[in-house]
C-alpha cells in the first residue's frame, strides 16, 4: 500500500465517521421531544429533579443508568410505587421500613418537596428508554391497562398492579411489607373494612405505616377480595 493510498483510507475514514456522527447528533437533538417527552416538562417537575439533587438520591438510587446500586432503581419507581407510597417513602422511611431489613435514612425531605419529587419521577418513567430498567417493566404496563383497560386484567393482576411495589405474591411483586399469601392469613377484617383500609389505612388502624392507595373504590374492593380468598387457597379469576 502506497503512502497516497493510506491518507486517502485515513481521509475517507475520518470525514464519512464526523459525517455519520453529526448526522446522528442532529437526528438526536430532532428526535428528543419525541422520545424525552419534553413537553411535559413543567416547573413541578424542574423543581423535583431539584429536590433530587438537594438530597442526592444518587448516592444510593439509580436512575437512567446512573446513580447508586444500593437501593432501587428509580427510574420506573412512578408506576412500581405510585405517588402516595412515594411521598410516604421520601417523607417518613423509618415509619414505612420499620419491620424490614431495608432501610432508608429520614433526610428530612418536607410534603411539598416529595410531591415534587412524585413529578419528577413520572417525568422519568415516561421517557423512552428501551424499557429499562427491565424488572420494572411488569408494573408499567400493568399500571396502563388498569389506567385504560383495567376489565383485561384479572384480579392478581390488578393485586400485583397495584401493590406490588411493596407487597409480593410468590414469585412476583417486591416482599417489602409482607406476601399476600401470609398477610391473608392474619387478616381479621371483613371484605369492607379491609376495601376502607387500602383506600386510607389510618382510618381503620391508626398508626399504620401503610399510605393511603390511589386506587378507586371498586379496585380497591377488588384487591380486598382477592386478598381474603387467599386464606383459604382459592384460585380467584376474573
Amino acid at each position: 500500500m502506497t503512502g497516497k493510498t493510506a491518507k486517502s483510507i485515513f481521509w475517507v475514514g475520518t470525514l464519512s465517521s464526523a459525517i455519520i456522527f453529526l448526522w446522528l447528533t442532529y437526528d438526536f437533538h430532532q428526535q428528543e421531544p419525541k422520545f424525552a417527552k419534553t413537553d411535559q416538562i413543567s416547573e413541578q417537575v424542574v423543581a423535583g429533579k431539584k429536590v433530587w439533587h438537594k438530597y442526592n438520591c444518587n448516592d444510593c438510587h439509580t436512575i437512567l443508568g446512573f446513580g447508586g446500586y444500593y437501593a432501587p432503581d428509580m427510574t420506573k419507581a412512578y408506576f412500581r410505587l405510585g405517588e402516595n407510597n412515594i411521598v410516604s417513602i421520601v417523607v417518613n422511611p423509618e415509619k414505612v421500613y420499620k419491620d424490614t431489613f431495608r432501610k432508608m435514612p429520614n433526610l428530612g425531605v418536607t410534603k411539598e418537596e416529595a410531591k415534587q419529587l412524585v413529578a419528577f419521577l413520572r417525568w422519568v418513567g415516561t421517557i423512552e428508554n428501551r424499557r429499562w430498567p427491565p424488572q420494572d417493566e411488569k408494573f408499567v404496563k400493568a399500571f396502563k391497562m388498569r389506567e385504560a383497560s383495567a376489565q383485561k386484567l384479572n384480579k392478581a393482576d390488578i393485586t400485583m398492579g397495584a401493590c406490588g411495589g411493596c407487597h409480593s405474591l410468590g414469585n412476583r411483586g417486591r416482599n417489602i411489607a409482607g406476601d399476600f399469601g401470609d398477610l391473608a392469613l392474619g387478616i381479621g377484617y371483613d371484605q369492607d373494612k379491609l376495601t376502607k383500609f387500602i383506600a386510607n389505612p389510618q382510618s381503620v388502624k391508626a398508626g399504620s405505616g401503610m399510605p393511603p392507595q390511589a386506587v378507586s373504590p371498586e379496585t380497591a374492593a377488588l384487591i380486598a377480595e382477592f386478598v381474603l380468598s387467599l386464606k383459604t387457597g382459592k384460585e380467584v379469576q376474573k
